[in-house]
């Protein structure tokens, strides 16, 4: 059996939302599901599958970090960020990104790929103008009275990005599956606390 199934993992992506606890458990199904397929989509349109190459085309830099990636405590791989004037650009955090290559038995350069893939998602979200979170009716987030605020479930983003990575890289796994790996052989969780 595969404890690993993608929604199983697209679920654990999507209760790490602040707002999970908003979402009617009916239609949580639905939100790890369109997400996923939106995901899917994304990847089959894509004509080349390497990642460098999909980089070069679209004018995407790559910057390489030495550090560790750790800002307040939580561990970063890498970061899409996107500027007014159109440069796009890709922190990779190497010594993050070699410590989960080796817990996962793989070299840096195939880490890098499945890395670069959840990026570029970002990159493609950004560039259409329509973030996955926006295909979903928005939450109650708060209310006061009779004034009601309202958010997205951005968490859904994640999940369509990791859809997208495993897809066009063709892996077995979501990528999460090896963010999990790692905590599991560095016992920073226990498949009870999963």
């Amino acid at each position: 059996m595969d404890y690993f199934s993608d929604e199983f993992l697209a679920y654990l992506e999507l209760k790490q939302d602040m707002l999970f606890h908003k979402i009617p458990v009916e239609d949580i199904w639905n939100y790890l599901e369109k997400s996923l397929a939106i995901g899917k989509d994304f990847a089959l349109k894509v004509r080349s599958k390497d990642i460098f190459d999909l980089y070069g085309e679209s004018g995407i830099k790559i910057k390489e970090e030495k550090h560790d990636g750790v800002f307040y405590k939580v561990q970063m791989r890498a970061q899409f960020e996107s500027d007014r004037k159109g440069n796009n650009l890709v922190y990779l955090y190497e010594k993050s990104i070699a410590q989960l290559a080796e817990e996962n038995n793989l070299s840096l350069k195939e880490m890098k790929r499945v890395i670069l893939a959840h990026e570029y998602f970002h990159y493609l979200e950004e560039k259409s103008e329509s973030h996955v979170y926006d295909q979903f009716a928005p939450i109650e987030s708060a209310k006061i009275l009779v004034f009601s605020q309202k958010a997205h479930i951005r968490r859904t983003s994640e999940v369509a990005a990791n859809a997208f990575a495993k897809h066009l890289l063709k892996l077995k796994h979501l990528p999460s599956f090896y963010d999990y790996q790692y905590l599991l052989k560095t016992n920073q969780l226990s498949m009870k606390d999963i």
